[in-house]
């Protein structure tokens, strides 16, 4: 025992040691160098995969990333101007760090609220560009010549970079770019009734199935003078302005033959469109009430008669929306340039990156690197030297090769974005010259690849009657939760595969309805049930999140009845599944994500918690499903409790569909 004891003692003693001396000093510098590396890698290549990955831990890995990097750079640096140790290899590795630092430029936001913090960011990233130049100036005569002309290159195309990162950034700000590309927008389909056919009575007819609506894809925005108010307008029906009519009306061969790249091309434009107005959302208080003249009926019929226009591809408006949503998570949590610049800025600065970065990486002085003379006579205090091979000079040529990679990738991360898909688009549009095999080509391979995913595929469920008792360890690391609603949805919610039979049901019955949904009153009426105490008491003037609820915990009811029964198989199987689907869907938006609920949030939470609590109370004995079921008929048969008045409202389950219906048309 006292052998271990002592060797234990002695490994801590030596490792003190080392860690004191000069060589420790530079391992761990090198190492944290490897860490911000790693770190600025993990935020650039895992930013793309957020909108379809939504694991906790690729979750916690970019989280981690994005708040990390800027400390761990920073102290990276400072651990090296402090150090005593004369490399000058550290000001290579500092330069490149910041280099790297500015170039992860793809995401600006890890949640909706961090777009508050851009500013901070930013003014983070100037200080930085400032502390650069501060730091080659510094120790530029400790340097060999080649780098200090490389370094201080790479530090002009760093204050280049920095700009275009702030003009990308005043294009998302709420005081200037979000608000002028709304109104654009807004009053661009304000005037839609006036400048197209189909809208007024009598002024002619369209088609949804050849997409005859004006929804701007871009147009060159005029200024103008309008009662005393300047305006920015985009013209109707001149060259410049691009709708989705014009793209579906182009001659060209890209958007003109049959066939399934054609229809993603049009669809892809369709999808900006679309982005823009649902943008719209995003700003009530400098937009206004979102109310078009005469355009409802034409708005129902564009779902309706046109992205669901063919039974064959219902999954169409599924792609049309998932583009969209693409661009909206990109407009507010990355940074891609807008379809109204040129790309050319961006690709001459990747361009002198990549020159004066190979450069440096293949320059004399550093394949011919060797350790300048320590105190002593000798570089081996200033380097870590292997017998033939000085890890010091492969920490530099890696980091100079991580640099090269990042930005390549970034690079062609925007080439082959929707958002550039859409800007070629455009101009193809506008512009007839490029109707030519020279310029389809190139276009016609750049829409056909994909960078990333849209989305993961699957839906979170939630069933409040299933989690009034909760295993009492996710109770117990609740407490532990800072924000507690997140953590509750990760330990009372799952998600699963969205199936093609669920998505198809939906899109069905929303063509089969002609778009007109109801609460379900008038598919009672078509059964021959009026009941007027379920009018007054349960339908009529009711929010969203207590319709939600009322139906979801109906749907639960009828699951535990018909679990009593003999297994359901066949038609009534497919139906139940794709029932408790989504109900478990719509209970998840209500309880875990409110915002996306057209109510208020404070009230659809409010209302979610007090249903639980009327459920714990009254459910309290009960262990099993069956239980729960003859509990909850029982409370349906009242005329009215008032304790529990959320539970004893499902009772149109108790009494209209468990005993006016069989299994197979209640499902």
């Amino acid at each position: 025992m006292d052998q271990i004891v002592s060797c234990a003692r002695n490994a801590t003693q030596a490792g003190k040691q080392f860690a004191s001396s000069s060589a420790g000093q530079l391992a761990r510098i090198e190492g944290l160098v490897t860490v911000s590396c790693l770190l600025v890698g993990v935020l650039v290549l895992c930013n793309s995969r957020r909108r379809h990955d939504g694991r906790t831990l690729h979750k916690m890995l970019v989280w981690g990333a994005f708040m990390f990097n800027y400390p761990v750079i920073s102290y990276t640096i400072g651990l090296m101007q402090s150090s005593s140790i004369q490399n000058e290899l550290f000001v290579v590795w500092a330069c490149f760090l910041l280099f790297l630092l500015g170039s992860a430029d793809t995401m600006t936001a890890f949640n909706f609220d961090d777009k508050s913090q851009q500013t901070r960011s930013m003014m983070n990233q100037a200080l930085h560009v400032v502390y650069l130049l501060f730091l080659i100036l510094y120790y530029k005569g400790q340097l060999r010549g080649t780098f200090v002309v490389c370094l201080f290159l790479l530090w002009s195309l760093s204050v280049v970079r920095l700009g275009l990162r702030a003009k990308a950034y005043l294009s998302t700000n709420r005081s200037r770019g979000l608000i002028r590309e709304n109104h654009v927008v807004f009053d661009f389909m304000e005037y839609e009734s006036f400048n197209i056919a189909g809208v007024l009575p009598g002024s002619g007819s369209y088609d949804p199935k050849t997409m005859e609506y004006i929804y701007l894809v871009d147009g060159k925005e005029v200024e103008k003078l309008r009662n005393g108010q300047k305006v920015i307008q985009v013209a109707y029906g001149v060259p410049e302005t691009v709708d989705v009519a014009k793209v579906w009306q182009c001659k060209g061969k890209l958007l003109r033959l049959n066939g399934g790249g054609v229809a993603r091309r049009h669809d892809l434009c369709l999808s900006f469109a679309l982005f823009r107005m649902l943008r719209l959302r995003f700003a009530p208080d400098h937009i206004g009430r979102l109310v078009f003249p005469f355009q409802e009926g034409k708005c129902w019929d564009f779902v309706v008669k046109g992205l669901l226009a063919d039974d064959q591809d219902l999954d169409r408006a599924f792609r049309v929306v998932e583009a969209e949503l693409g661009f909206l998570f990109d407009f507010f949590y990355a940074r891609y340039p807008s379809i109204k610049n040129t790309l050319a800025p961006d690709l001459a600065v990747y361009a002198a990156i990549l020159t004066t970065s190979l450069f440096t990486l293949f320059s004399p002085d550093l394949f011919r690197y060797r350790p300048l003379p320590g105190p002593g006579g000798s570089g081996d205090a200033s380097n870590i030297i292997i017998p033939g091979f000085n890890l010091d000079l492969l920490v530099t040529r890696l980091v100079i090769i991580w640099y090269i990679f990042l930005e390549s990738y970034q690079f062609l991360a925007f080439i082959f974005s929707d958002w550039h898909k859409v800007k070629m688009l455009c101009w193809y549009v506008r512009n007839e010259s490029w109707r030519r095999a020279l310029m389809e080509v190139p276009l016609k391979v750049l829409c056909h690849f994909t960078v990333t995913r849209y989305w993961k595929g699957t839906i979170g469920q939630y069933f409040l009657l299933d989690n009034i008792r909760p295993h009492w360890i996710k109770t117990f690391l609740s407490w532990f939760s800072i924000e507690a609603q997140a953590l509750d949805a990760w330990l009372m919610t799952h998600s699963i595969r969205l199936l093609p039979q669920v998505s198809h049901a939906v899109l069905r019955e929303l063509k089969k309805c002609d778009g007109k949904i109801t609460d379900g009153r008038m598919w009672l009426y078509q059964m021959g049930v009026v009941d007027l105490d379920l009018d007054r008491d349960v339908l009529l003037g009711n929010t969203y999140a207590w319709y939600i609820l009322k139906w979801h915990i109906a749907t639960s009811i009828c699951d535990y009845g018909l679990s009593m029964e003999t297994a359901a198989d066949g038609e009534l199987a497919r139906n139940h599944e794709v029932a408790m689907k989504l109900s478990g869907y719509c209970a998840y938006l209500v309880a875990f994500q409110p915002e996306l609920v057209p109510d208020s949030t404070y009230r659809s939470t409010s209302i979610v918690h007090g249903t639980l609590q009327n459920a714990r109370d009254f459910l309290a004995g009960c262990k099993s499903g069956e239980d729960k079921n003859k509990k909850l008929i029982e409370v349906g048969r009242l005329k009215k409790s008032m304790d529990h008045e959320m539970l004893q409202k499902r009772k149109f389950v108790c009494f209209i569909y468990v005993n006016e219906f069989q299994a197979n048309i209640l499902w």
